[in-house]
Formats: C-alpha cells, structure tokens, sequence
C-alpha cells in the first residue's frame, strides 16, 4: 500500500478558498504556455485527464484553449469548486470522477495524461507515476509536474515553511527519477527540465525573523533574479520540474 504524505483534510483545507476566478485561472495556468503547445496537437476533441485534478483550473483552462475533452480525478468531497471553475471557463462539456486515484481502476484511456504536484506526496513515488500509465493511450501523452524543494528551497523551507516542506517527498525531485521511469516504460522524452523562477511564497504565519527572511528573499528574487532564471533555469532555484513523454503505438 502506497504511504501518502498528506491526507484527504489536508486537500480539503488547502483548497477552501475558492479558486472559480477566470483572471487568476488564467494568470496561473498561462505561466506554462510555452510547455502546453508542445503537449497539445492541434486535434479538438481529444480526451484529457488530469490526476489530483482539484480545483480545475488546468483542466479549464486548457479545455477552453486547445479544445480537449477535460476529466477531474480527485478524491476531493467538494466538487462545486471544480464546476464552477469550468464554468467560468466557459467550458460545458467535462468528468468528474470522484475517487480515490490508487484504488480506483480505469474505465477508458485517455490521449493525454497530467498530474501537477501529485507524486511528491508519495513515499513510493515510482509506483504512483506508474500508475499513470494505465489512464494513457498507445500513442498518448502524459505530462508531469512536480515542484523542485531540493537545495536552496529546502533551507528556505526549513526556515520559513516546515510543514508544507514536510507534507513533500523531496527524492523524487531530480532528473534521475523522471529519466528512469521513461526507460521502465519504453517511453520516448519529449520534455525533462528544470523552470521557473525561485518560489518565495510560504504557507504558514511568520514570526518577526521569518517575516525579514521573506522579505529579502522576495525582494532579492522577485526582480531580480527570477526573471534571469525564466530565462536560465537552474537546478539549484527554479521552482518546478516538467517532464512530457509519448506512449509507444504498440505499446
């Protein structure tokens, strides 16, 4: 049984603000265009799953952008958020499937795949990515996203916000893991890198010494250095990892 870091409260907590804001689904989501355009084909129609898809606002903004038939898998209680997030979209036609990902078994293939922040939360994350691929097409795409709390991040996250550091397994965030899981599966690499700027932001109250950490760090990065690293991203900074592969034909 696969040993998660997190538990359905805490999804639960996390995400209690409502998200169902068109210009701050678009804001987030657009920070990825470059990757989105070499994931998507210019095909309309094709179906789409996003893996801990909650609050929707990938799943939304894509569907209205490359015109993909968007499914939600979360075991979230809560999915008004997620209509409403497709609504504003001014997307009519998706899924909800509101089951536990490691337990639940497939009912249909997908001609792409996403998770973004998902496997992290995993003590055997490999098993988790693997699953993956049983929602993917012979010929489909999958793309995963994992944030990067490895070296810098990781004495900030100490310092400045332990308990979101702690709900994250920190050994799968390096181009080893994404490399090996494409060899274990005969799947071709279409995208395995670093991106991003350096994510300042924290998820806790600060006492007067974290608040001046912050402060510097944001002042330091958010005009600075972060716009060099968009440019330049750095193992050692950048917020994110993204990996895009392709699923073998006869596969």
């Amino acid at each position: 049984m696969d040993k998660t870091l997190t538990s359905k409260s805490y999804w639960e907590n996390y995400y209690k603000a409502n998200h169902a804001q068109r210009q701050h689904i678009i804001d987030v989501c657009s920070y990825y265009d470059g990757f989105w355009s070499q994931f998507f084909d210019a095909e309309k129609g094709k179906t789409f799953i996003e893996i801990g898809g909650f609050p929707g606002r990938y799943l939304a903004y894509v569907a209205a952008r490359y015109g993909v038939t968007p499914t939600c898998l979360d075991y979230n209680s809560n999915t008004s958020q997620i209509t409403s997030t497709f609504e504003v979209m001014g997307v009519t036609s998706y899924h909800i499937l509101q089951e536990d990902f490691l337990n639940y078994s497939p009912k249909q293939t997908y001609d792409y795949v996403f998770s973004n922040g998902f496997i992290e939360h995993f003590e055997d994350f490999d098993h988790v990515m693997d699953l993956h691929l049983r929602y993917l097409k012979p010929g489909g795409r999958l793309m995963v996203m994992v944030p990067n709390k490895r070296y810098l991040r990781r004495w900030y996250g100490y310092l400045c916000d332990y308990d979101n550091l702690k709900a994250h397994n920190l050994k799968c965030m390096k181009l080893s893991v994404f490399k090996a899981f494409a060899k274990r599966h005969n799947l071709e690499t279409k995208v395995l890198q670093y991106y991003g700027g350096f994510p300042f932001s924290v998820h806790q109250k600060l006492n007067v010494f974290q608040r001046l950490l912050f402060k510097v760090t944001r002042l330091l990065f958010k005009k600075g250095i972060n716009p060099i690293l968009m440019k330049h991203p750095s193992k050692y900074f950048s917020s994110t990892i993204i990996a895009q592969y392709e699923k073998p034909l006869d596969s």
